[in-house]
């Protein structure tokens, strides 16, 4: 049983990773969709193209608003799932003063305490009530401000579906730290020698 949770675990730590490492890619969107945008507005062209047929998100053509919602439409993506990378990798905010003197021991469950009784706790809040956040933009059919994407729910459910990733991946790494010696020993080693 101990085994299973584990691979279990490291499934669902691949499966963060992978994800980061995909949105991450996400970037040069960013930097396209800024420029496009700044170049179709020096050209003052706002109605890019134009294609006569609704499509998801767009419409029935493609504006420079449409551009700089992609900015943060992109943005947003690498925010929410992305930012699971971050906790994967120790990148994430803590308070090293007092940790970096500690034995591994000590790092250990201090991380799965913090884990436990912060992190998860947050997630599981923060991914429940901004289901209704999402459903209240699907309901009402919301969409840009400015003429710019349609559908905005489609952009709101990354908040759900990144906090819910993110629990799923702090719940793998507790069990993984708690059960995988592998883990305990490459993780807070390496920690010390950065140090």
């Amino acid at each position: 049983m101990k085994q299973l949770l584990v691979n279990i675990a490291r499934l669902i730590e691949r499966i963060g990773r992978w994800l980061g490492e995909i949105t991450s890619w996400l970037a040069l969107g960013v930097l396209a969709s800024v420029l496009v945008a700044v170049i179709a507005s020096a050209m003052r062209a706002n109605v890019m193209l134009d294609w006569g047929v609704d499509i998801p998100l767009f419409g029935d053509n493609l504006t420079v608003n449409d551009v700089i919602d992609l900015e943060w439409h992109f943005f947003a993506i690498m925010v929410m799932i992305g930012g699971t990378y971050a906790y994967m990798d120790d990148k994430h905010v803590r308070s090293d003063l007092i940790y970096a003197g500690l034995s591994q021991s000590k790092k250990k469950w201090i991380d799965t305490l913090g884990d436990v009784f912060l992190m998860m706790p947050f997630a599981a809040v923060m991914c429940w009530l901004s289901i209704g956040f999402v459903m209240r933009s699907y309901n009402s059919s919301e969409g840009s401000d400015y003429g710019g994407m349609l559908d905005r729910f489609l952009i709101k459910s990354t908040i759900p579906i990144g906090f819910a990733i993110l629990f799923l991946v702090i719940l793998a790494r507790v069990i993984r730290r708690l059960l995988d010696d592998e883990l305990a020993d490459s993780t807070y080693s390496a920690t010390e020698e950065s140090l």
